[in-house]
């Protein structure tokens, strides 16, 4: 670039500001992301990066500031180097963020959850004898935790580690459930480890349970744990025909349980076709979910469903293997139930996106546009012009949204569709000049960040006396990365 590309820089907050864009351009260089760990900025988008460079990682883990060191510990991509040093670090805030290796969800772009990387063994070893026993328990929620560490935990002198440990190791060891479950004494705790079973409960060890119950002063505040113990015992070795020992009978016979037994994969064909015509909806439903039922008795079965529901979901589609022509079927059956799952997989064959992306429920059509890469742009642009949460932002993102679609938004009345269409690049560039004079300031930011400025225009916004326009130019991935260095030598960095 010429030397009459230079960025001039007049004031020490304009600089700022600058460097504050450059940390979230998305295409900004490793060197550069290294040399802004140094910067005296906001660094807390930097750490948040996906794309951050090893050594920025350790220069912001021995930054004094601890929020930014938190921030950076939640990281689910930490070079091993920067946990090694916030796995001492002195404030246990950090220590705790780092070992709890939180989940995040997301939608278009990565679909669902983000599961953080392992950490490595050696800083398991050191969180799991960390003198603060918040930071202990944060460990015992790590889903990476190695399962040699997590039976030690079992054991840890503070007992609410202990019962962390027991509750979320997933999936729990069903052989080990007695130790386990005598862990985890509360009832909202026995329910959770019940559900990540890796087998049956051993009747057992259910019979124990209902006998815990049976004896407790309320025993109808334990529902939701008679629930979780009828859909996980073992049935067919409880058939012993003992005298009171069929857990079947007792479980069919209780009103409130027989949806959760009719989800039982261990209940006897018998059972389940006699529930496939259960006059409870909910019952049926169980009925309909199973993973074992005849495709043929599943479609004939009714069931009413909630079209506003978000929880309904088929677990084992979700990782089931699926030809195309299972895809096809899948996505015209009468249960929504199997529509809305079977939208949240990112594997789809042309057809099957197709058909889902006309179907009769929202949230079918929803999470189309959510969890599909080729989401069509029709469906895209009629969803997100009525859709106001968090994913509207990745619909107007993805690469089928249409750019007169986008085009219209930016000309709304309301700032919320100005500011998620204000960076689409199928934006014409009239629109984007207004966009850049808009009232509001994140409108004008995400409008400089337009991959469709001019590159000639791109510099003057960079010398724009407005904070709004001036980072959101910094942040343009078109900015060429000379630019860049410019800036940061300026900086002296």
């Amino acid at each position: 670039m010429s030397a009459s590309s230079d960025v001039p820089v007049t004031t020490r907050r304009h600089l700022t500001v600058l460097l504050s864009g450059l940390a979230v351009n998305p295409c900004a260089e490793p060197k550069v992301l290294v040399r802004l760990a140094a910067a005296d900025i906001d660094r807390t988008k930097l750490a948040r990066r996906r794309d951050l460079p090893a050594q920025a990682a350790v220069i912001l883990a021995g930054d004094e500031d601890a929020d930014l060191r938190s921030e950076l510990a939640a990281h689910p991509r930490l070079p091993a180097e920067a946990q090694r040093v916030l796995a001492r670090d002195v404030d246990p805030r950090v220590r705790g963020r780092l070992a709890e290796g939180a989940e995040y969800f997301t939608t278009v772009g990565v679909h669902g959850l983000d599961v953080p990387e392992p950490l490595s063994p050696e800083v398991y070893e050191v969180l799991a004898r960390d003198p603060e026993p918040k930071v202990r328990r944060a460990l015992a929620l790590n889903r990476n935790l190695p399962d040699t560490l997590r039976a030690r935990m079992l054991d840890d002198g503070d007992a609410r580690t202990a019962a962390i440990a027991a509750t979320e190791w997933n999936p729990a060891p069903a052989a080990r459930i007695g130790a386990l479950l005598a862990r985890a004494t509360d009832t909202f705790a026995r329910e959770l480890l019940l559900l990540r079973l890796d087998g049956p409960l051993p009747p057992e060890a259910a019979r124990v349970l209902l006998a815990e119950i049976d004896s407790a002063e309320d025993p109808a505040r334990h529902v939701g744990l008679l629930r979780r113990i009828a859909a996980a015992a073992d049935l067919d070795a409880a058939r012993d025909h003992r005298p009171g020992a069929d857990l079947t009978d007792r479980f069919l016979t209780d009103p409130r349980l027989r949806a959760a037994v009719a989800a039982n994969p261990t209940l006897t064909v018998q059972h389940v076709m006699a529930l496939a015509h259960d006059p409870d909806n909910e019952v049926r439903a169980a009925v309909v979910a199973r993973l074992d039922l005849d495709p043929v008795l599943r479609e004939s079965v009714s069931v009413a469903y909630d079209d506003r529901s978000g929880g309904n979901a088929v677990e084992w589609l979700l990782d089931e293997e699926l030809s195309a022509s299972d895809q096809v079927a899948f996505a015209r059956s009468r249960h929504q139930v199997f529509r809305k799952t079977l939208a949240m997989r990112t594997d789809l064959c042309e057809e099957a996106v197709g058909i889902l992306a006309g179907d009769e429920s929202f949230a079918v059509r929803l999470f189309v546009c959510e969890r599909q890469p080729d989401a069509p742009g029709w469906l895209l642009a009629r969803v997100a012009a009525d859709w106001k949460s968090y994913s509207r932002w990745d619909m107007l993102a993805h690469k089928n949204f249409p750019a007169d679609a986008a085009t219209a938004l930016a000309r709304s009345d309301d700032p919320r569709d100005r500011v998620v269409a204000a960076a689409h690049p199928g934006l014409p560039w009239e629109t984007i000049e207004a966009l850049l004079a808009d009232d509001t300031d994140h409108v004008r930011t995400r409008a400089a960040t337009n991959p469709s400025v001019p590159s000639h225009r791109l510099m003057t916004l960079l010398t724009s006396d407005d904070p709004a326009v001036l980072a959101g130019a910094a942040a343009n991935r078109t900015l060429p990365v000379v630019t860049m260095y410019q800036v940061l030598d300026q900086a002296g960095l």
